[in-house]
């Protein structure tokens, strides 16, 4: 019995220290595996926030070449509505609008009058009309007026000319007018004597049509010109190099025009796009 208990008594004691021996050595395998040395740590630290600064960085040269090449895009499109404005600016040919017969004038006219009296307003019989060169007493037509006061010449040149009007007992008339297919003015006959000049040639200083096609066709001429601008402006978007100069070339091209106001919209768009990525130009960044 005594040996038994002793033989027993062993086992378990082994046992027990077999167990504790398996205990102590995964403590100390696990108490290995989580231990770091500190200057390792913080060089993985230092590295992992490099890592991630860069990335960072990336990104965002990312986002602003994104933004540049919006920008340039949208310089570019408004450039081209500009370069569609112009063109449409430019297709009126002025040679053939002045031609057209729109604006034909005929070398001669039918003219029509009216001689009407001063006071009561009716139409005067019998009044001489007669039509002088411009400028000389030379008689190229006259004729009489009817019961109404009518008076007709034809084929009448479509040029600075005299009329006088000439009856018994009123004062005689001298006009110098234009002759028109729309007739001349009632001709007011005055009793008396005497004479009364009346000009009725218009001094025109206004725009003739040939200077307001002349303006609009160097308004076409400039609306292109400045569109090319805008062309070459979203070039040097894209290069990159120098940031004034893109954006005094896309202010420039601004003038183009396009469609109105889309298309100096766009373009005022990318410039402000511009000022957003300036870091990306050469001659602003540190690249």
């Amino acid at each position: 019995m005594e040996e038994r208990r002793a033989a027993l008594r062993s086992r378990v004691q082994s046992q027990l220290e077999a167990s504790q021996a398996a205990t102590k050595s995964r403590k100390q395998a696990a108490s290995e595996e989580l231990v770091v040395e500190s200057s390792e740590l913080e060089r993985a630290v230092e590295k992992a926030t490099v890592l991630f600064q860069e990335k960072i960085e990336e990104l965002d040269h990312s986002d602003r070449s994104r933004i540049l090449t919006l920008a340039a895009s949208l310089i570019l499109i408004g450039s081209i509505f500009g370069m569609a404005t112009g063109a449409l600016i430019l297709n009126g040919n002025p040679d053939e609008l002045l031609n057209s017969t729109l604006f034909e004038t005929t070398d001669t006219v039918g003219l029509t009058g009216l001689a009407v009296e001063a006071v009561e307003g009716n139409g005067v019989e019998n009044v001489t009309v007669q039509l002088l060169r411009f400028g000389t007493e030379e008689i190229i037509g006259d004729t009489l007026t009817d019961e109404y006061g009518y008076f007709n010449f034809q084929n009448v040149l479509t040029q600075p000319t005299t009329m006088r009007v000439i009856a018994d007992g009123y004062v005689t008339v001298e006009r110098d007018f234009v002759p028109e297919e729309a007739g001349v003015r009632p001709i007011t006959m005055t009793p008396g004597d005497g004479e009364r000049y009346e000009n009725h040639i218009a001094n025109n200083d206004g725009w003739t049509l040939e200077s307001a096609v002349g303006l609009s066709t160097a308004i076409g001429v400039i609306t292109v010109m400045t569109a090319f601008v805008g062309f070459q402006a979203a070039v040097e978007v894209r290069r990159a190099k120098h940031y004034r100069r893109t954006q005094y070339l896309a202010g420039i091209s601004l003038f183009s025009r396009g469609l109105i106001v889309f298309g100096p919209l766009l373009i005022l768009i990318g410039m402000i796009m511009l000022v957003i990525a300036k870091e990306q130009f050469s001659d602003v960044g540190d690249d």
